[in-house]
Parts: C-alpha cells; sequence; structure tokens
C-alpha cells in the first residue's frame, strides 16, 4: 500500500457551538479547544467537575447507543457523539478536547455541517507527530438477524450502505472519503426519524429536543417536512455520516472496503469491538496516495 507519512492535525482555535440536545431537550453548549499530540478526542463534563470521557468504543454504553452513540467512563455520560466524530474524521483531525455543559452534544441542524463550518473558520493546523490510522487486514463478515456489514482492505475509506425501513423508505449510496466529497455529499444529511416512532421515543425519554428543523420526519405519505431536505436519498447518506462517526471510535481513522446493510449505532460499534478484539485492524504510518485530486486540501484554511 502505498502512500506518504500524514502528521497529526488539531484546530488553530477554539470553537463554541450551542444549541439544544437532540435527546434530553436541554440546552446544551460544547466549547471544542486544540490539543497536543496523541491526545485523541476526548470528552470534558465541566458540570461534573472535568470528568472526561475518551472517544473510544470500550466507553460505548451498549444499552443506551440505539438512536444515538452515547459513551461513559469516570461515572461521566455523553451522549449524541457521532456528529461530531463524523466531521472530525472528514477534516482528518486527530487531536480535540470538547468541553460539554451537560450529558449532550448539541444537535444543532441535525448533521455534521455546522462543526465542519466552525471548523474551517477555525482553521487547522499541522502537528509535529505522525498521524496514526488503521487499517482492515482481512476480509469480515459480521451479520445479526437482517443487518450486515461486510469489510475487506483497501487503500481507501470507501462504503456502499444500504437501508430498508418496511420496504416503504429503501435507498443505497456509495462514497470514497475525501474532504472534498465529504462536504459536498455528506456531511449536510440531516438525521431523521420516523413520525408513528416519536410518540414513543418522547414517552420514553427521547427526541425531546427534535423538531422539523433538525430532523427528516417521515410519515406514511412519504417526508412531511421536504423543506428541510438536502439531497433526495438523504436518509442513506445520514447512515454514512452516522458510519464515519461510530467507525472513529477505534481510536484512529481506519481504512478498509465496507458494505452495510441495515445498519445502526449498536451494530455498528458492536462491529468495531469485534475489529479490535479480533485484531482485524493492523496500524499504519502513512495515509494512502488517492488520485482524486480534490483529496488533499490545503492545511491551512483560507
Amino acid at each position: 500500500m502505498s502512500g506518504t507519512v500524514r502528521n497529526q492535525r488539531t484546530l488553530k482555535q477554539t470553537v463554541v457551538l450551542e444549541g439544544i440536545g437532540l435527546h434530553q431537550g436541554l440546552p446544551a453548549k460544547a466549547t471544542i479547544h486544540p490539543a497536543p499530540v496523541n491526545t485523541g478526542i476526548v470528552f470534558v463534563r465541566e458540570d461534573l467537575g472535568g470528568k472526561t470521557v475518551r472517544a473510544h468504543v470500550e466507553n460505548v454504553s451498549s444499552s443506551k447507543s440505539v438512536l444515538s452513540t452515547v459513551l461513559a467512563e469516570n461515572n461521566a455520560e455523553i451522549q449524541t457523539v457521532e456528529h461530531l466524530l463524523s466531521a472530525a474524521t472528514g477534516l482528518y483531525l486527530d487531536n480535540m478536547i470538547v468541553s460539554l455543559s451537560g450529558p449532550e452534544m448539541p444537535i444543532l441542524d441535525g448533521s455534521a455541517l455546522n462543526f465542519i463550518q466552525a471548523f474551517r473558520k477555525a482553521g487547522i493546523v499541522e502537528q509535529t507527530s505522525p498521524a496514526r490510522l488503521l487499517a482492515i487486514t482481512r476480509p469480515v463478515s459480521f451479520v445479526h438477524g437482517n443487518k450486515e456489514i461486510h469489510a475487506e482492505p483497501s487503500s481507501q475509506f470507501e462504503v456502499h450502505y444500504e437501508i430498508d425501513f418496511f420496504g416503504k423508505l429503501v435507498q443505497d449510496f456509495s462514497f470514497r472519503l475525501t474532504k472534498h466529497r465529504f462536504q459536498q455529499e455528506i456531511a449536510p444529511s440531516k438525521t431523521f426519524c420516523f413520525a408513528s416512532d416519536v410518540e414513543k421515543m418522547q414517552a420514553a425519554g427521547m427526541a425531546k429536543g427534535g423538531s422539523f428543523q433538525n430532523a427528516l420526519v417521515y410519515g406514511d405519505q412519504g417526508l412531511l417536512n421536504p423543506e428541510a431536505q438536502t439531497f433526495e436519498n438523504e436518509f442513506v447518506r445520514h447512515k454514512i455520516l452516522d458510519f464515519l462517526g461510530d467507525m472513529r471510535l477505534a481510536g484512529a481513522p481506519i481504512i478498509g472496503k465496507f458494505t452495510v446493510k441495515r445498519g445502526g449505532h449498536a451494530f455498528h460499534t458492536k462491529f468495531l469491538s469485534h475489529l479490535l478484539s479480533e485484531n482485524l485492524l493492523e496500524e499504519i504510518d502513512h495515509v494512502p496516495v488517492y488520485q482524486d485530486s480534490s483529496m488533499e486540501l490545503a492545511l491551512h484554511w483560507a
């Protein structure tokens, strides 16, 4: 696998994003700081005296990571981390400290776009140590019921994702990761839900911060808020956004070719745990050479 060494990257300056938490419906403020090399992505609960939670799959709260990815460590919990992690993956950001005012990330517009815009405005700097990268070592299939993930070695991150909800909402999309393509094709994709599930979720204490502004809502007759839609196949694109974020919980970006059918947060992270426990990932010290000339944009944003 040919390629060149890529140094670690972090933000040039601090970013502040405020909004509401999707599931608890509480005000949420995230202050995202630059971080030294080898920090990785670390969340800090300022309201709990600075307790830290590392962005790693070993900290996934498996009983709660269904409608969003939830991390728990040091008697602290962080909910809905996947959009931030996806944005970090899409911009090749390795190190950041995310200080939170409460238990949940702000949902913002339901996509990763606001994170991308804030990170670009803050600027991105190259650091002094080589970046870590994890590569799939051999083909693997992970199946549970009608959910499937197949992975194989590749010189890049690429995924083909298929969704099928009740035979009514059926979409598929193929994506190969470059900064340009992530920003244009994946980052603007909003989260979604089904109108029939909203009342059940809220009765269970979830989706209290959901609205027609931050989620696509699908009803019996189709999409109820088409004015919020960016792409015709936005539902499956958002699944790819989530998959990228969940895979970042390996502790470093992953290189491989993936085919996912009917996945979700819990299934994504169980698959990732399987990759790590079976030694199906190996660390490499270079980034692959891509033929897409848009892949490597300037390290320092204008």
